[in-house]
C-alpha cells in the first residue's frame, strides 16, 4: 500500500522521531494542528504501518554492552529456503541488533553488541561460524559511535 504523507503528518513524525513523549496537547502546539487531529493522525499512521512501534532508546556504554561489531556474511549455497533459515537463525540471536541483506561479495551485514571480546569470540566462534549455511564472514571492531539515529530523513519527500 502507498502511503501519502502531507506536511502536518511529516511534522508530528519528526516530533515524535526525536521524542516519543511528547503529548498530543504539545505536539498540536508546536505544529499548529488541533490535539484530536494529531491523535486522529498518530492513530492512522500506526493502523498503515507507518509507526511501527514506540520504544526507548538505551545507551549502549551505560548497559556495560562495551564492543560493537559489524560482520558481513557470505552463505554456501543461495535459495529461498536457505534465507528463511539463515534469517529465522539470526532472528534467535540477542546479540544481533541489525541484519541487512546486502548486494556484493557477501549476502548479509549484521551489527552484534556485547559486553565484552570474549562474549564476541564465543558469539562468533561458537554461534555464527558453527551454523551449516555460512561460509565466510569479516568482522569490524567499531572503535567510537560518530553518528547513530533512529530518525528517518522524513523531510527528503520536501525537496
Amino acid at each position: 500500500m502507498d502511503i501519502s504523507l502531507d506536511s502536518s503528518d511529516i511534522k508530528i513524525l519528526n516530533l515524535i522521531q526525536n521524542d516519543a513523549t511528547l503529548t498530543n496537547q504539545e505536539i498540536a502546539e508546536i505544529t499548529g494542528v488541533s490535539a484530536t487531529s494529531v491523535w486522529r493522525r498518530i492513530k492512522n499512521l500506526e493502523e498503515v504501518g507507518v509507526i511501527k512501534g514506540t520504544v526507548a532508546l538505551l545507551d549502549q556504554k551505560k548497559t556495560k554492552l562495551n564492543v560493537c561489531a559489524m560482520i558481513h556474511v557470505r552463505l554456501n549455497r543461495h535459495g529461498e529456503d536457505t534465507r528463511v533459515e539463515f534469517e529465522d537463525f539470526i532472528e534467535q540471536r540477542p546479540e544481533v541488533t541489525e541484519c541487512y541483506a546486502i548486494l556484493g561479495r557477501h549476502d548479509y551485514s549484521l551489527m552484534v553488541v556485547v559486553p565484552d571480546v570474549e562474549k564476541f569470540e564465543k558469539f562468533l566462534a561458537g554461534h555464527l561460524l558453527n551454523h551449516p549455511l555460512i561460509s565466510e564472514s569479516t568482522s569490524f571492531f567499531t572503535l567510537r559511535q560518530v553518528k547513530y539515529t533512529t530518525a528517518l530523513p522524513l523531510n527528503l519527500h520536501q525537496t
